[in-house]
């Protein structure tokens, strides 16, 4: 997922106070090294590409960037269904079926029926525990917008405060809590299994098992009720934080890490808002792993031509997660592939209810991703007429018009070094064909 990263956290690995962002500058760190993109985010030349599928939405207007593999979440969550579906066909209706009717032609149904109790207390738990895990993992990760009628960023960052913690709730407790409820449900159940006992007896034991199970229900209902609440109260609350584009904080860092036996690359780009009292410092970022600088470059062209030039010369966002996408890939597959491979694929995407999982992500990307963002961030997107549409600094354009001109030269954006001095240096050479110019003529 995108990483958001708190106020107190620092840019990278470089402490210098002196330091100056500026576009096109390298420079070394202690984990590796980094190229700035920003501020003045100058044209790169590179081609716009969404390597990393962080284009999550795009209007008119406002560009939103949300990683993270959503549909996995979901079709993780439904292979519980199919896992209950398939243990109740194969191992209860299994079971029944090799056992046979009893003298009197009927079919036992207690291995289904246990099955069935089985499923309802184990498995769908554990699916709506990771269903509502993946709404809460898309609720945590904001995403960040790009205004480009404003030419401002939105950042999302957390307020300041340690995560309220459930009194007296740990895994060992949530534990025993869940052992002992699901025991006490199965004592409800077990007397109806009893042979040879009164009626009395059994409704003895159904009233005190149920009995407790209503009690257990009532204090385990009133102490999530009241823990929640307090839970949503003292929780760190999400804000965003607006910034002028130009000014955004932007760079590709390339950092290597180095284990006992093993020594790995990591590409990462980064975006940050810094703090006013601290350059070096982030008051809101977000960062996603590229891979590669030319990666990086490719994904940070996708912002930076949405915001100078419009959304039709940014990507569009990736359909992969979409039920258009899933259905027409299906069809596809069912014209290219022989019988056997389709099969084979029809049981997997049934096994992960894949159908159902589109059904799941669309709703969070599209509904429940921005049901959660604050209202302030819904009123800075909304849309402005043109003529209150802000303009691009008079700077910012002499410098792309000039870096235009380079690229048709050849030069390249990663070799050309910090913007300043590669514009005094062409400044120096200008005055010097002028001077000799003067002294031949």
């Amino acid at each position: 997922m995108t990483n958001l990263h708190n106020a107190n956290d620092t840019f990278s690995s470089h402490p210098s106070a002196e330091y100056n962002w500026e576009a096109g500058v390298r420079r070394t760190t202690k984990e590796g090294r980094l190229l700035v993109l920003s501020p003045e985010p100058v044209m790169t030349a590179a081609r716009a590409v969404d390597v990393n599928a962080w284009i999550r939405r795009k209007t008119e207007g406002w560009l939103d960037l949300q990683l993270g593999n959503l549909l996995f979440g979901a079709e993780f969550a439904l292979m519980f269904l199919s896992l209950g579906l398939l243990s109740i066909g194969f191992l209860g209706f299994g079971f029944m079926f090799i056992v046979g009717p009893n003298q009197l032609g009927q079919w036992a149904l207690e291995a289904p029926l246990f099955m069935l109790v089985g499923n309802l207390l184990v498995s769908l738990p554990w699916g709506l525990y990771f269903y509502f895990l993946g709404n809460k993992v898309v609720k945590g990760t904001p995403p960040v917008r790009f205004n480009r009628q404003r030419r401002e960023v939105a950042m999302p960052r957390w307020t300041e405060g340690k995560e309220f913690k459930l009194p007296f709730w740990n895994d060992s407790a949530a534990g025993i809590a869940y052992i002992a409820y699901i025991g006490t449900i199965a004592a409800v159940i077990v007397p109806f299994t009893l042979e040879g006992e009164s009626a009395e007896y059994v409704q003895w034991l159904v009233t005190i098992f149920g009995t407790a199970l209503a009690v257990e229900t009532l204090v385990l209902g009133a102490y999530f009720f009241i823990a929640f609440r307090l839970k949503k109260k003292h929780d760190p609350k999400l804000v965003y934080e607006t910034y002028p584009w130009e000014k955004l904080v932007a760079y590709i860092e390339t950092r290597q890490d180095i284990g006992p036996g093993l020594m790995a690359t990591h590409t990462v780009l980064t975006l940050a808002i810094p703090k006013p009292d601290d350059p070096e410092s982030a008051l809101a970022a977000a960062s996603i792993n590229v891979g590669h600088e030319t990666a990086g470059l490719a994904q940070w062209e996708c912002i930076r031509q949405f915001m100078e030039n419009g959304p039709e010369a940014c990507p569009d966002p990736k359909e992969d997660e979409t039920l258009a996408h899933y259905k027409a890939k299906c069809r596809q597959a069912r014209k290219e592939m022989s019988l056997l491979p389709w099969l084979s694929k029809k049981v997997g995407d049934w096994f992960f209810q894949r159908y159902l999982a589109h059904i799941i992500t669309e709703r969070r990307i599209k509904t429940l991703a921005l049901r959660s963002l604050p209202e302030e961030l819904k009123a800075w997107s909304a849309p402005l007429p043109k003529e209150q549409w802000a303009k691009p600094s008079e700077a910012l354009q002499n410098l792309n018009q000039q870096l235009a001109r380079a690229y048709e030269r050849g030069l390249k954006f990663t070799q050309m070094g910090p913007v300043s001095e590669w514009q005094a240096g062409r400044e120096e050479k200008q005055q010097q064909k002028r001077g000799k110019g003067r002294f031949r003529a």
